[in-house]
């Protein structure tokens, strides 16, 4: 049990180092802070909205149908960048597929046209004519948009489609009860004349409507929470900092001379390794834990609805966080050459692994790559249990990897460590 005689005096000796609590407590609850309410202002609706992914699915084999996705595909808007499309719209055949794309975020609505479309508008008879719009609950703007622009296309096609029988029902009067050259003549006009006439019934009749909008949002919306990604973001950050700090000390005491003078009691190697990466892992765990708590009183920050997987998951971040520290130092030559790897790895992890920027806005390449860093896992773990409620089961890919990684880099260090040390 030598090892806890020598994690113990680690932990008690960052512990009364007040620069090292100022790293591991207060700047990431002041960064949090900042970031958390500088990305919530992105949120509002000042920003310029153009190409949002839509899928229509057209079972019309009309041309209406046709007319009527080809007016949504030609709306244009200013955005800061020029003139661009409002919607960047796919088409799909199959409804259940298109749902699929938008619960799985790769859209932001859909809108089905059935297939009396045409039919039902160019009937003399009334029909019902229903076109089902769904959006994405997790959407702010897009899904009243897309509902306001299909709204007003439908109220276009269902007054110009009775002003256009009202015009032709006139022409067809007119031509029975005069036949002369002249009439004959206005049909080179016919197209003012309909315009003539959609106007005048427009402002007599208004619209008759034929077609009915069934707006549906897929499943709950719940409000993106930066203070919720960026709190548990700049914690393991400064953790894996904190990390790093805590196995540079065995290079540390290398260059000393008190790791050989150690070395020379009946402690052996593998005790002395152990105690120290175990005193760096106690620090992150209580680091850890004062973080949670702080961030909670202060800030509101709901960490997990399960405790025991956001007690599972720390243990694992703080165990592949301090076994990463040890393989970094294990063949690093000296305290300061272990100090800049350490900052550029973190630097590097941090910003692939979405610390600093949300990894929703990843494109498909880097968000592949991230994955391959400590940050990601633990992030979108802590993330889910803070903002979308996730359990224990959700949870235990990201511990399953958070402490596979940890069985790598540790092995990794014993063995470069015993390498080093033993002769």
């Amino acid at each position: 049990m030598k090892f806890w005689i020598i994690a113990l005096k680690d932990t008690l000796i960052s512990f009364r180092d007040r620069n090292a609590i100022l790293l591991m407590i207060a700047a990431p609850l002041l960064i949090s802070l900042i970031m958390g309410a500088a990305f919530g202002n992105l949120g509002g609706d000042t920003s310029p909205i153009s190409e949002i992914p839509l899928i229509i699915v057209n079972l019309d084999e009309g041309d209406l149908g046709e007319n009527f996705v080809e007016i949504i595909a030609s709306i244009d808007v200013d955005t800061a960048e020029g003139r661009k499309s409002l919607f960047t719209a796919s088409r799909m055949n199959v409804k259940s597929e298109a749902i699929s794309k938008i619960e799985l975020g790769e859209a932001r609505g859909m809108i089905l046209i059935p297939s009396n479309f045409t039919d039902g508008l160019e009937a003399e008879e009334r029909e019902a004519i229903l076109i089902e719009v769904y959006t994405d609950p997790s959407a702010d703007i897009s899904p009243a948009i897309i509902r306001g622009v299909v709204q007003r296309i439908a109220n276009g096609f269902n007054t110009v489609m009775i002003g256009n029988a009202v015009a032709v029902d006139q022409l067809l009067n007119a031509l029975d009860e005069d036949t002369s050259p002249e009439i004959y003549a206005n049909l080179e006009n016919l197209e003012e004349i309909i315009i003539a006439e959609n106007a005048s019934f427009g402002e007599s009749e208004g619209a008759r409507e034929r077609i009915t909008i069934e707006a549906k949002t897929l499943g709950v919306s719940e409000e993106f929470d930066y203070m919720g990604y960026f709190v548990p973001s700049m914690s393991i950050f400064f953790l894996i900092f904190a990390a790093f700090e805590g196995t540079r000390s065995i290079l540390d005491e290398e260059r000393d001379g008190t790791l050989h003078r150690l070395m020379t009691t009946p402690t052996s190697i593998i005790e002395i390794l152990l105690g120290k990466i175990g005193g760096t892992f106690l620090t992150g765990i209580l680091q850890f834990t004062v973080l949670v708590l702080v961030s909670w009183i202060l800030f509101g920050v709901h960490w997990s609805d399960s405790l025991l997987a956001l007690v599972l998951l720390s243990i694992a971040t703080v165990i592949s966080v301090t076994s990463l520290g040890a393989f970094l130092a294990s063949f690093a030559h000296n305290a300061n050459q272990a100090n800049i790897l350490g900052t550029m790895v973190n630097l590097v992890f941090a910003i692939v692994g979405g610390n600093f920027l949300p990894t929703m806005a990843f494109p498909d390449w880097l968000t592949a790559i991230s994955k391959l860093t400590i940050n990601r896992w633990a992030l979108d773990g802590f993330v889910s249990l803070a903002s979308w409620h996730a359990t224990l089961a959700d949870t235990l890919p990201n511990i399953g990897v958070l402490l596979g990684m940890a069985a790598i880099y540790f092995s990794l260090a014993a063995v470069l460590f015993n390498r080093r040390f033993v002769r």
